[in-house]
């Protein structure tokens, strides 16, 4: 028992969200935290809902979507094992923007936000990393609902911007990258049928914006992707 409380507790540590705790205060959290199993396809979490846990996925896989007219799910987040998920739910007392849906079997581990407040209140380094994390987090959300505000070129533009941010290299001229994901899934993230999708990468190509190579992308011109993700038309 007090082997898995340590593993526990240095696993905690481990993750960026908890590493201002040091190894007694993570063992604090490893007591009350629990353990479960969940088979994919199973809601974890409703839409609406107020949590009093953080949560994590030690293995597996999830999705936090939320359902458009007529039962279509829009991707707000994939879940990922290690990355802490409804932090600025739980610590401000609000309601889930959306619902959390198991993608691939996985082991769940959820925390008790009280100990966490507690511990912010005492150690200022732990305080400003959650405040960080959740803020991200919000931010995240809110750059997700000003997506659905725009066209499809838009949103796909916005989407690769970001992505080249993240994972781009320089490709001649411009910025390569990989898309990080299948058309059919971003096509879900980004809230439009895969046909649509298509004919948005094709548009893009034509105008000379991007080029598409399988799985990877070239930004061709930066300047227009901008111009487009901010919903902007492309210049002539």
């Amino acid at each position: 028992m007090n082997i898995e409380r340590k593993k526990l507790s240095a696993y905690l540590n481990s993750i960026s969200l908890f590493s201002a705790l040091d190894l007694d205060e993570c063992e604090l959290l490893a007591d009350s935290a629990r353990q479960v199993v969940r088979k994919a396809g199973q809601i974890l979490l409703h839409e609406g809902e107020t949590l009093s846990y953080v949560y994590i996925l030690t293995t597996g896989s999830g999705a936090c979507y939320f359902l458009r007219p007529g039962g279509k799910k829009s991707i707000i987040y994939h879940i990922r094992p290690d990355r802490p998920f409804a932090v600025e739910v739980a610590l401000m007392g609000s309601r889930l923007s959306g619902v959390i849906e198991i993608t691939e079997s996985a082991t769940v581990l959820s925390i008790p936000v009280a100990p966490i407040k507690n511990f912010m209140e005492s150690n200022a380094a732990f305080a400003n990393q959650v405040a960080r994390y959740a803020m991200d987090s919000y931010l995240r959300l809110t750059d997700f609902l000003k997506d659905l505000s725009f066209g499809a070129p838009a949103r796909l533009s916005r989407f690769l911007f970001r992505r080249a941010l993240e994972a781009g290299t320089p490709h001649g001229d411009g910025i390569s990258f990989d898309l990080g994901l299948r058309k059919s899934a971003l096509a879900d993230y980004l809230g439009i049928t895969p046909e649509t999708l298509s004919r948005t990468f094709s548009q893009l190509q034509s105008e000379g914006v991007i080029s598409v190579e399988g799985p990877r992308i070239i930004v061709s011109n930066v300047r227009d992707l901008v111009r487009l993700s901010e919903g902007f038309y492309k210049e002539d």
